[in-house]
C-alpha cells in the first residue's frame, strides 16, 4: 500500500473520531443516554479517564506517553515492514487512526470521550473500534495460513540451469 494510503485511512479514522466526539459533547450531557436501536445500541456521554474500555486507571500522562508510543511503532512497522501487504499495511493504519484520536482526547481532556454504548460491552468510541478492527485484522493475518508460492528453479535466475 502507497504510504498516501496509508496516512489517508489513519486521518479519515482520526477526523471521523474527532469530529463524532465533539458532536456528543454539543447535544448529550454528561453521563446521559440516548437510544439510538432501543434495547441495542444508545449513545452515552462518558469520560474516560483509564485505558482500554475504561481500565487500568493511572496518570493521564502515562497513557499519552504510551499512545506516543504506540504511534511511533505503528508508523515504524508500516515504513519497515508492511508495505507490500494491503490488509496489513491497513490494519496498521486504522490502529494509527485511532491511537491518535484518542491521543488528541488526553492531550486537550486529560480523559477520552466515549459514547457508544451496546450495553454488554464497556462504552467505547470510533478510535477505539479502529484499534479494535486494526488488531483483529493484525490476528487473523498472522494467524490464518497463507500459501506460499513454490520456488521452482525455472523462476529463480540463481538456479537456472543454463
Amino acid at each position: 500500500m502507497r504510504a498516501i494510503y496509508f496516512y489517508i485511512i489513519a486521518l479519515v479514522i482520526v477526523t471521523s473520531d474527532q469530529v463524532s466526539k465533539h458532536a456528543i459533547m454539543a447535544s448529550i450531557p454528561l453521563g446521559d443516554s440516548v437510544p439510538v436501536i432501543s434495547g441495542w445500541l444508545y449513545l452515552t456521554h462518558i469520560h474516560n479517564t483509564g485505558g482500554a474500555f475504561s481500565l487500568f486507571h493511572a496518570q493521564n500522562s502515562v497513557f499519552i506517553v504510551i499512545a506516543l508510543a504506540a504511534v511511533c511503532a505503528l508508523i515504524y512497522a508500516y515504513h519497515a515492514y508492511q508495505r507490500d501487504n494491503t490488509l496489513v499495511s491497513a490494519a496498521l493504519a486504522l490502529a494509527l487512526g485511532g491511537a491518535i484520536g484518542n491521543l488528541l482526547d488526553r492531550i486537550q481532556h486529560h480523559y477520552v470521550i466515549d459514547f457508544f454504548d451496546i450495553r454488554v460491552w464497556p462504552i467505547f468510541n470510533i478510535a477505539d473500534s479502529a484499534i479494535t478492527i486494526g488488531i483483529i485484522l493484525l490476528v487473523v493475518h498472522y494467524l490464518i495460513p497463507h500459501k506460499q508460492p513454490v520456488l521452482k528453479a525455472e523462476d529463480t535466475p540463481l538456479l537456472k540451469k543454463e
